[in-house]
């Protein structure tokens, strides 16, 4: 019997792992999955051992509270690693906790494949790109620079396209969605994504419903609505609603995206998937002030990179409108959505450039292609 080690460290990697366990299981259907993980990988059969994923953060400070944690749950699966002998360890994400994982692997004789890489290739030093190069055994790239930059830099890199074209897909359409999940809905519906990591809710979503209050007040018609990922988001945000209160549905993140005229969003992977669904959409971010300024003045992200979001960068034009720190206000928000959704032309001006988007994604039927090359490298 075939043994994979999974790490997964953020619920993003927990909610990617699932659906590539799922093809890589069709190939091997006796092999056994285990490691680090949450719900999804749970619910596919993985044998989670250790959850982190509540531990997510992004930034130097503000991921300096989980870092013992976190560092502990390492030294756990090492010493996993070294019991079991896993015929590969598989890393999805989390970049934190997996390089030193692949490190440990590597000293083990463990092939390591990443899904989901390190973004060294976009914000890094050359330097850190022939680490990451160098450490792995083999990187399934998921976006087309990545492939070539890995590769110019000595890497085993294969690329298939991005998962999301096989995950983003409504299961309504929107009339449906509207009825079903919304009620009968007259005005423009807006989605408020607040994010999934602790730290983002905390401390954007109070801004987002700030934000919500004030396009109420321009556009009184218009519907709000959030899609929580899981019922722990739930929780977790109605402790922070208080007289302006969006409609939470759980489960159902692409129909209601899809559904919207509008959605406004912490930064992350659902900036992407509202452009693939065609959905204009804002995204807005806060770091620790620290951060920034070593981000901006001494690691210079701002100079290697233009935008911030992964749509306007893959675009290589300003699409969706980016709102970070001190932009990062009720006021600018809800300035920038009235804007848009009283704009037609705008709209869809935003709706052709996302069908550009969805282009250089890939060809359906990426997930699986990602499995089969993951097991002919590996040889399971």
């Amino acid at each position: 019997m075939k043994k994979i080690m999974v790490s997964a460290g953020e619920v993003s990697g927990d909610a990617h792992g699932k659906y590539l366990v799922r093809e890589l299981k069709k190939l091997l259907p006796d092999a056994y999955f285990f490691g680090l993980g949450s719900e999804n990988l749970l619910a596919e059969g993985v044998d989670v051992k250790f959850d982190i994923t509540k531990r997510g953060s992004i930034g130097i400070f503000e991921a300096l509270p989980n870092v013992l944690p976190i560092y502990l749950t390492y030294l756990k699966m090492v010493a996993l690693m070294k019991k079991e002998k896993p015929d590969l360890l598989l890393l999805i994400d989390s970049q934190g906790i997996n390089m030193p994982l692949a490190k440990a692997a590597k000293k083990l004789g463990i092939k390591t494949v990443y899904y989901i890489a390190p973004q060294e290739w976009l914000w890094g030093t050359p330097r850190g790109v022939k680490k990451v190069a160098s450490t792995l055994d083999q990187i399934i790239a998921i976006f087309e620079k990545e492939n070539e930059i890995y590769k110019l830099h000595g890497a085993n890199v294969a690329y298939s396209g991005h998962p999301l074209v096989d995950i983003v897909k409504p299961t309504l359409s929107r009339d449906e969605a509207r009825k079903q999940l919304l009620g009968d809905v007259s005005g423009p519906v807006i989605s408020i994504c607040p994010g999934s990591r602790t730290q983002e809710i905390k401390g954007l979503f109070p801004i987002l419903l700030k934000a919500g209050k004030l396009i109420q007040q321009a556009i009184p018609e218009a519907k709000f609505v959030i899609p929580a990922a899981s019922t722990d988001t739930i929780k977790q945000i109605f402790g922070l609603i208080e007289d302006f209160r969006p409609k939470a549905v759980v489960g159902h993140t692409y129909d209601i995206l899809a559904a919207s005229d509008l959605a406004i969003c912490t930064s992350g992977t659902i900036n992407l998937e509202a452009s693939i669904l065609g959905t204009p959409n804002i995204m807005v971010y806060k770091l620790n002030p620290l951060t920034y300024f070593l981000g901006k003045y001494v690691l210079k992200i701002g100079e290697k990179l233009p935008y911030f979001s992964m749509p306007n960068l893959l675009l290589e034009e300003k699409v969706i409108p980016e709102l970070v720190m001190e932009e990062a206000n009720p006021t600018r928000i809800a300035e920038e959505a009235v804007a848009i959704l009283r704009d037609g032309a705008r709209q869809e001006k935003m709706k052709a450039s996302f069908e550009k988007l969805q282009n250089t994604l890939g060809s359906p039927g990426v997930i699986s292609r990602c499995a089969k090359k993951i097991i002919e490298f590996a040889s399971l």
